[in-house]
Formats: C-alpha cells, structure tokens, sequence
C-alpha cells in the first residue's frame, strides 16, 4: 500500500513539472509571438547588455514610436559607445524627427565605426540634400558607390542633387546609371523625363515618362499622364 502510494506521489510530482514546463513554453512562445514583449523579457532578465536595447528600439522605429525608439537606442549606446547599428538607427530616428544635425552626427560617427556598412552613407547624403548641403551630399554618394556601385537608389539621389544644382548632363548620367544597374526603375525614367522636358528634348522625356508609367504603382501616375498627353500635342524633337 505504501509503494501504491509513493508512486501515485511520484507521479504527480512528474505531471506538476510537466505541467509547469508547457505553462513556460506557452508563456515564451507568446513572447516570441510579440516582439515588441520579447525585448522587454530579454532586457529584464539581462538589462546591460546592448542589443536587447538595440533590438525594442528598432521595433519602436518600426511602429512609428520615435521618443521610445530613441529612448532604447540612447541606452543601447550608452551601454556600448562603439555600437554602430545603434548610432545608425539613431540617425533614423532623428531624421524622422527632422533634426537633421543630430541625425548626421549619427550617421558620420557610424561611419567612422563601420566604413563598411553603407546604409550610413546613403542616409548621410539624404540628410545633407535635405539641408541643401548638395556638395557635401555629392561628396558622400560618390564614396557609397565606390564602396557598392548598384546600392539602390543612390544614382538617383546623385543625379536630383545635380538636378538642383542645374547640372543637367550629370544628372542625366546619374539616372542612366540607375538604370544600368536597375533596368527597371521606374523612378529613374521618371527622373530622366523630367530633365528632358526642362531641356526641351521632348522626343526622349515622351520615352522615359511612358517607361515610368509601366510601373503600376507609381506614386504620380496621373501627373505623368498629363504630361504625356501634353508632350503628344508638342513638335517633336
């Protein structure tokens, strides 16, 4: 009788832990099932280390909540200066936030960091444009690609800062280089269009825009339209 009963206790002690340990796998498999609720259990279970900071700043950024986003990337830094990622994000954040001599400071020091990373690179140049600082954003696009000549995009940001620098033939050869690497970039037909309608080169800004029209979600579709319907009634050249 006695044996009946220390296996009926063993055994009910070997379903409690059973039972405990589903109850903590449902519980971290819901963790993993939010994000945002993983980082805050990582970074209450190890609150000095960098990268669960890093991690829940992202996923701020990612849902648009800047102040908490740059809450966690400040205590990621602040754990561990050197972390470039962290710096980067940063960046992001005050760009959002528009303040773009803060968000260059991140970016110059990421790249000081990391040389390599060349997201730094572009969205220092992005910031330098937005300050109209167009010889510094040049200076910075052409070291991005140097660094990754097909990194998209960054021919035509080159070529919209020679465009408001009304170097036309540089702006030209920017998009054309887009469009060599990314044939079907919608944005550099775009681009190229509008150089040739300025220059008065009709015949080919009638080209590139019915090229960018072939992107079904272009953002200025309908502006587009009108253009080529106003360039079709103009003598071609």
């Amino acid at each position: 009788m006695n044996r009946f009963i220390g296996k009926s206790v063993e055994w009910g002690l070997f379903f409690l832990i059973i039972l405990a340990l589903s109850v903590w796998t449902y519980q971290r498999n819901g963790l993993w099932n939010n994000e945002m609720e993983l980082w805050k259990d990582c970074i209450w279970k190890s609150p000095q280390k960098e990268r669960p900071h890093h991690n829940l700043g992202f996923v701020y950024y990612e849902s648009g909540k800047w102040d908490d986003a740059q809450r966690e990337f400040e205590e990621s830094l602040r754990l561990n200066p050197d972390y470039a990622l962290s710096l980067y994000n940063l960046g992001l954040v005050y760009y959002r936030k528009m303040l773009m001599n803060e968000a260059i400071g991140c970016y110059k020091k990421a790249i000081e960091l990391d040389p390599r990373y060349p997201d730094s690179f572009y969205n220092l140049g992005l910031a330098y444009a937005h300050q109209e600082r167009y010889r510094e954003a040049i200076k910075v696009y052409e070291e991005l690609l140097k660094l990754k000549p097909d990194y998209g995009n960054a021919h035509n940001r080159l070529g919209l800062v020679y465009k408001k620098l009304k170097q036309p033939k540089k702006a030209i050869q920017s998009f054309q280089e887009e469009l060599r690497y990314h044939p079907e970039d919608s944005s550099a037909h775009l681009y190229l269009g509008e150089v040739y309608l300025e220059a008065k080169e009709y015949s080919k800004a009638l080209v590139h825009f019915k090229k960018a029209l072939n992107d079904s979600n272009l953002p200025e579709a309908e502006r587009i339209r009108k253009a080529i319907s106003s360039l079709e009634r103009e003598p071609r050249r």
